[in-house]
């Protein structure tokens, strides 16, 4: 069983209120000897839960557990307004910016905890690299905190692009961002029928998004069980993980190696192939397609050849 963290990133906020976000630690066999502790950030309708999933009779679905037996650290966090972390109420809209810095402030935590020996009781002081891994809105988040705080050595984007497509029947046309984003603001409200009040979403009908994240080839039964954890998100941070270019300005600023990884039957970037070229800063950037995979790779046949390939991939560049 994972265990359970939790990081108060009140201070980095400093809008005066008390806020946590959660997490789930997993551990290998000896810590000491762990290549990298990776951070892994989920996306948007996810919680913690896309990082380590136990379904009766379908095992194999723990990206954590699969990769502490690779020996790694695994740590997957709830972004703010997420799963089990707090709602932020007075420190400004639930955008992709204020998640940003509390999850910087997560990894940055880490980092000292681990090597003051206070990150889990029984684990000793150990310095080790921290690897990114994003999927989908927490792929972008990833990319965001390492442009803004710079608190990663490597990271690993999953399901990701700049110019994101297949999310709603039409893109965001306006010319200014901020009026893309009140764009598909609007889509997102009207897919997930919630009031123009509300702050929070719970995802469209699975339905809609079905062929999209599971390309057809996941088991109705891991489906129904992956419905039934689903994360309500912040709209305004839906809003703009689902605008394309919103991340643009941000990959020219990651200076760490990049490993790139998208479904090969169908994800968000209408060329992945086109990806690498956005991240100019970065010294090597690697892209591996999830043969028969839609958008969630985590739930794939080929889930576990891309866990294998980040675990070899990460020792390299850090």
């Amino acid at each position: 069983m994972p265990l359970s963290l939790t990081f108060d990133v009140s201070d980095a906020i400093g809008s005066g209120e008390h806020l946590t976000q959660a997490a789930w630690a997993f551990l290998p066999e000896i810590p000491a000897k762990a290549p990298a502790v990776l951070v892994c950030l989920a996306g948007g309708l996810y919680d913690k839960h896309y990082w380590h999933m136990e379904i009766p009779g379908y095992p194999g679905y723990s990206f954590g557990e699969h990769m502490a037996n690779a020996g790694y650290i695994v740590i997957a966090v709830d972004h703010l307004g997420v799963g089990e972390s707090t709602d932020p109420v007075s420190s400004g809209e639930l955008g992709l910016e204020l998640l940003a810095t509390g999850d910087a402030e997560v990894v940055r935590q880490i980092r000292s905890k681990a090597a003051a020996g206070t990150l889990i009781g029984g684990l000793a002081p150990v310095s080790l690299p921290v690897v990114g891994v994003g999927h989908s809105m927490g792929a972008c988040l990833t990319t965001m905190v390492q442009a803004r705080y710079t608190v990663y050595d490597a990271v690993a984007l999953l399901g990701y692009g700049v110019q994101i497509t297949n999310v709603y029947e039409q893109d965001a046309d306006a010319e200014d961002l901020e009026a893309r984003v009140q764009q598909t603001m609007q889509a997102a409200r009207q897919l997930s029928g919630v009031e123009p009040g509300d702050t929070h979403m719970i995802a469209p009908p699975r339905d809609y998004l079905k062929n999209m994240f599971y390309a057809g080839e996941v088991p109705q039964e891991v489906i129904d069980a992956d419905t039934a954890v689903q994360s309500r998100v912040p709209v305004r941070a839906v809003a703009e993980v689902t605008t394309p270019g919103f991340v643009e300005k941000y990959t020219p600023q990651v200076t760490v190696p990049v490993f790139l990884a998208f479904g090969a039957a169908i994800d968000v970037s209408p060329n992945p192939y086109a990806e690498p070229a956005n991240y100019t800063g970065s010294p090597d950037v690697t892209l591996h397609l999830v043969p028969k995979s839609g958008h969630c790779h985590n739930f794939a046949s080929h889930r576990g050849a891309l866990w294998d390939r980040i675990a070899k991939w990460a020792p390299t560049v850090v």
